[in-house]
């Protein structure tokens, strides 16, 4: 049974000392996120939904990879993880969510990339997350729930499994340590310095993944995709464009697998009114209509 707010704050001390209330935090559709605030400082709270149960992703091993994130120092600090399965409170960090106009800056730019690069050196803790786990870890959890596949599913997917064939020989960008959700809003600007939070889907996983989730949720020019993957890799290759095309397309279907699984998961939910079917399809219209992009 989810845990409610006032029950979490009466359990960890840190929460509990001279509370003076708390808030909901927007940005995220997943979790329910909140903003607690004590006489001495700010908390964030998060209750977890249930989709790691479907991904073979631990709680317990995202809370080592976000300590061993805020060692490296670009993400909050752990305050309390008694219970990960169900919440975690990590210190609040002030400042705001990277916005689409921020990739115009190239300081901030700089950063994303540096938090990439360091990202994709840590340690796995054993976690395997691979953009097709995702994929598939989704649809088996919305079968679970009974979600009718939309028309245009098994094509789709068809492509995918011909994409993961081809970069399974990639030993260099393949199974490398990923974040697997580094969109703009998982990313906190504070004036100098990125954070980086929400690291339930990180995991071994592909580079090139990793590298589509600003482009194609921002509507890069080809331009603009070969300069990102300059910034990354010191040059940017005619075979590491088509394969953030390939990435790209997989990412569309992640997202299609996710709204299916949502739509599911909180199918008799009060916290959450979007149409996560109607996004599903949305999105495998675009696919069939050549657009790998949100």
């Amino acid at each position: 049974m989810r845990m409610k707010v006032e029950d979490i704050i009466r359990e960890v001390p840190e929460l509990n000392r001279e509370l003076l209330g708390f808030e909901t935090l927007g940005g995220g559709l997943c979790n329910e996120t909140y903003k607690v605030q004590t006489q001495e400082k700010a908390y964030v709270l998060r209750i977890n939904s249930r989709q790691n149960e479907y991904l073979n992703l631990t709680r317990r091993s995202e809370i080592e990879v976000m300590k061993m994130a805020n060692r490296e120092g670009f993400s909050p600090k752990v305050i309390s993880s008694a219970v990960p399965e169900q919440f975690v409170v990590t210190e609040f960090i002030e400042g705001r969510m990277v916005a689409k106009d921020d990739l115009k800056n190239p300081a901030i730019k700089g950063m994303i990339m540096d938090r990439l690069k360091r990202i994709h050196r840590m340690e796995d803790q054993g976690r395997i997350c691979t953009p097709y786990d995702l994929i598939y870890g989704y649809l088996k959890g919305a079968a679970l729930f009974q979600v009718k596949h939309p028309e245009g599913l098994h094509r789709i997917l068809h492509r995918v499994e011909t994409i993961a064939h081809r970069r399974s020989n990639d030993k260099e960008y393949n199974n490398k340590f990923c974040h697997n959700d580094s969109f703009l809003c998982n990313m906190i600007y504070t004036g100098d310095q990125l954070q980086i939070i929400d690291w339930e889907l990180s995991g071994r996983g592909d580079v090139f993944f990793e590298l589509t989730l600003i482009p194609f949720t921002n509507q890069f020019s080809e331009e603009d995709e070969r300069e990102w993957l300059r910034l990354y890799f010191g040059h940017a290759e005619e075979d590491a464009f088509h394969i953030l095309q390939d990435m790209k397309y997989v990412s569309m279907v992640r997202e299609v697998a996710w709204g299916l699984f949502y739509s599911g998961l909180t199918k008799d939910s009060r916290h959450h009114d979007f149409d996560y079917y109607q996004f599903a399809e949305s999105c495998i219209q675009r696919i069939e209509q050549g657009i790998y992009q949100l």
